[in-house]
């Protein structure tokens, strides 16, 4: 194939995310505001426009929809992929990571180890959007999936969030059972950084073990580093802990945050500054709170399957926001190079300072993307056929 152009490398990840049916499939749940489709529809209207006649097409490109509107049958067969790779032996060195099991670990642990330097930073949109893509690359090939990753549609269903089908018996399955004397609030210690950084975790209306679906007493291994006190002798988890997957519903996160109004917000910003932190504030972090426990652990959020849902609507609303004007919006980042700049604890000394898109990403087994690259992507990375 021809090379692509740079229009068209960017429509080539782009189009797969979001030109999903704006006016089809299902109507359940609070209807999509006009502002939003207009947005949505101008996206969708310069990734059209900006497609050539090689690489991604309209005949080539995966389209990425909203979970509640793919078939029956595709929902069933990607939880069965999902439970395939954790079928599937790791391929983690065990001398680095001796919790791993499975291929799911695998991912788990690459996530984990970049936590400091993939949040609140220059790197996180453009880390987590290769990063799912591995994934739903790695469903494909290794376990026979036809089709994407959806995305968890939020703001359709931020009144009343268990009326997703996300959440169904044949899905991801509920809230983790109820414990007195388990759900929250946390204090929660981040490890790795120079200097000690504590977050709140609020409290929930679970805590415990996934009691229904596919992932009732699902079986993961590591983290959890969401802890009071850092634990020196295994500070990010990486020692092996089976145990259940479990969740801590907060449904304030989902009612007060994550609503069509707030995702107008995020996706009309004017500029990458506010888009960015409206994303982060309004959107991300709530997303992980809603889920809890498992889900909303920094490090380890990628043992809940849930999460690589979450990060494809993440990756749907970068994408709808970088479309209303691709030439100028496309390699737009902002942020620091690692945590809200807080130095590392291995470099206790170097000073903060602003990621740009020249800089290198460790998305593991050797590959090490540039920043940039997971803003635009390209033909060899991307399409599959």
């Amino acid at each position: 194939m021809a090379p692509l152009t740079l229009l068209a490398a960017v429509a080539t990840l782009m189009v797969q995310i979001v030109l999903s049916s704006s006016c089809r499939g299902n109507s359940s749940g609070i209807p999509k505001p006009l502002e939003f489709r207009k947005l949505e529809h101008q996206y969708q209207a310069n990734i059209l426009r900006s497609l050539g006649t090689d690489g991604c097409t309209k005949k080539t490109m995966r389209i990425r929809k909203s979970w509640d509107d793919v078939d029956f049958a595709t929902r069933t067969d990607y939880v069965r992929a999902v439970k395939c790779l954790a079928a599937k032996p790791t391929k983690v060195d065990k001398s680095i990571a001796p919790g791993a099991v499975n291929r799911l670990d695998d991912f788990t642990w690459i996530h984990d180890n970049q936590t400091n330097l993939i949040h609140i930073s220059g790197s996180f949109l453009s880390w987590h959007r290769i990063f799912v893509w591995q994934m739903e690359d790695a469903l494909r090939n290794e376990c026979g999936y036809k089709g994407t990753i959806p995305y968890w549609d939020q703001a359709r269903f931020s009144e009343d969030p268990l009326k997703s089908k996300v959440f169904d018996n044949s899905s991801f399955g509920g809230d983790g059972e109820f414990l007195p004397d388990d759900h929250g609030p946390y204090n929660v210690t981040i490890p790795g950084l120079a200097v000690n950084v504590s977050i709140v975790r609020p409290a929930g209306t679970g805590g415990g073990c996934v009691k229904d679906g596919p992932f009732a007493n699902f079986q993961i291994s590591l983290g959890p580093t969401d802890r009071e006190f850092i634990d020196p002798t295994n500070k990010f988890g990486y020692n092996p802990n089976p145990r259940c997957l479990k969740r801590n519903f907060d449904y304030p996160s989902s009612r007060d945050f994550m609503t069509w109004e707030n995702a107008i917000k995020i996706v009309g910003a004017s500029d990458v500054v506010t888009f960015y932190w409206n994303l982060e504030n309004l959107w991300h972090v709530k997303s992980h709170q809603f889920l809890g426990k498992d889900g909303v652990d920094l490090f380890t959020s990628p043992n809940d399957p849930i999460f690589y849902l979450l990060h494809s609507q993440i990756d749907r609303l970068w994408a709808i926001w970088q479309g209303q004007n691709l030439e100028e919006r496309t390699f737009e980042i902002t942020g620091n190079r690692t945590f809200f700049g807080i130095p590392l604890d291995t470099a206790p000394n170097v000073p903060p300072s602003n990621a740009t898109i020249e800089d290198v990403m460790n998305l593991g087994w050797g590959y090490t993307p540039k920043i940039k690259d997971g803003s635009k992507y390209h033909q060899e990375l991307f399409i599959s056929l």
